[in-house]
């Protein structure tokens, strides 16, 4: 039986960002993947992922600007752009919408954050690309971006082999188990020892906390997919001409600027709950496809609304969308993050040091005490 600090299950996003800054803090780290890193099975994958301060909820907010720095200080260490510079649109313009940007205006003033307030007429000035309501506005922030997410996972997953961190892929935890001051960890290959484990599995979560005897969390799983459309060439809509967007309606859509392979869009919560995260894993819905392409046409006068290609992800979902992130009750060995929620990646590296500190002291000056507690949750 092999002994390690710290055995981190589950190399997404969060588990990645954990196992960085834990073997970064000089712990003997093990990371364990079921498939390969940067898989596209899971919630981390993929072109892009919106970074962005213009949260409805003030807590996130300060969240995401804690977060930055860490993405920064990343990119040093790495030698690669992982951030790039865009700004972001919070768009309403029906009345579904408004209450949601008027409290994203209210973080932004209260935290101090850039932004511009655009009318209708001001944004039609600025942002000829897209099609408003005459009785919208827009919440524009220089501060959001673009965070390139294989890149982002592949770069923690790397610095954290290069701080000594050990990974092993394409093997699958079947159980976890405290026995009070350490963890043992049994696995398809082998068992591990280890002081805490930290569950990142994303949708995989209640699977493994179930086949280990212990609550499940209150969280579900929806398939969500994007999809890429031709920008017909128009330069005004490229990076640095036309920002990151999210859509509030009532069935809110969110988007980003052509990278090389056209503009990104996609629904958020377009509701295609599943059973077990290998579902119907890649498959495309062409009702979806349909919709955005009914988007497109809408809203955009020169993308062609015939979509190039598309791309699905998972989202692990609690009731209200908030984060899981504690140890479990009676076996505080165990830590356990579900944070996503469909909103989560930007967070990474900033809940890998939560988690880190969590392992290692008990505490965290990263703002998570909104998230839900487990001795609540279960």
């Amino acid at each position: 039986m092999q002994t390690f600090d710290f055995v981190v299950i589950g190399a997404g996003a969060m588990g990645c960002g954990a196992a960085y800054h834990l073997a970064k803090d000089r712990q003997r780290v093990l990371l364990l993947e079921q498939f390969q890193i940067g898989h596209a099975r899971g919630s981390s994958h993929g072109e892009s992922r919106i970074f962005r301060f213009a949260y409805p909820q003030t807590e996130y907010a300060q969240l995401a600007m804690q977060t930055k720095p860490l993405w920064q200080a990343l990119e040093e260490e790495c030698g690669q752009r992982l951030l790039l510079d865009s700004g972001g649109l919070d768009i309403a313009d029906d009345p579904s919408g408004f209450a949601q940007v008027n409290q994203v205006v209210n973080t932004l003033s209260k935290l101090g954050a850039r932004h511009e307030v655009l009318s209708a007429a001001q944004f039609g000035e600025r942002f000829a690309q897209f099609r408003i309501g005459p009785d919208g506005y827009a919440v524009y922030s220089p501060d959001a971006g673009i965070l390139r997410a294989d890149q982002c996972v592949r770069a923690m997953a790397h610095m954290a082999v290069r701080h000594g961190s050990t990974i092993h892929e394409s093997e699958v935890v079947s159980r976890v188990h405290s026995d009070g001051d350490s963890v043992e960890v049994i696995t398809n290959r082998d068992r591990y020892r280890a002081r805490k484990a930290i569950v990142t599995a994303g949708a995989w979560v209640n699977q493994l906390l179930a086949a280990s005897g212990y609550p499940v969390l209150p969280v579900r799983i929806e398939r969500e997919q994007v999809a890429y459309f031709d920008a017909r060439g128009d330069r005004n809509l490229s990076l640095g001409q036309w920002p990151v967007w999210i859509h509030y309606r009532r069935q809110i859509a969110y988007g980003f600027p052509d990278l090389g392979n056209g503009v990104k869009v996609g629904f958020h919560h377009a509701g295609h709950y599943i059973n077990h995260p290998d579902e119907n894993c890649g498959v495309l819905d062409d009702g979806d496809l349909q919709a955005l392409s009914t988007y497109i046409r809408e809203r955009f006068a020169n993308v062609d609304p015939t979509p190039r290609n598309g791309l699905t992800c998972l989202y692990t979902v609690t009731p209200d969308e908030d984060f899981i992130i504690d140890a479990l009750p009676h076996s505080p060995s165990i830590i356990v993050a579900s944070p996503c929620s469909g909103h989560g990646f930007k967070f990474a590296i900033g809940i890998g040091r939560a988690l880190a500190d969590l392992a290692l002291h008990g505490t965290t000056a990263m703002s998570i005490a909104h998230t839900r507690k487990l001795t609540a949750a279960c």
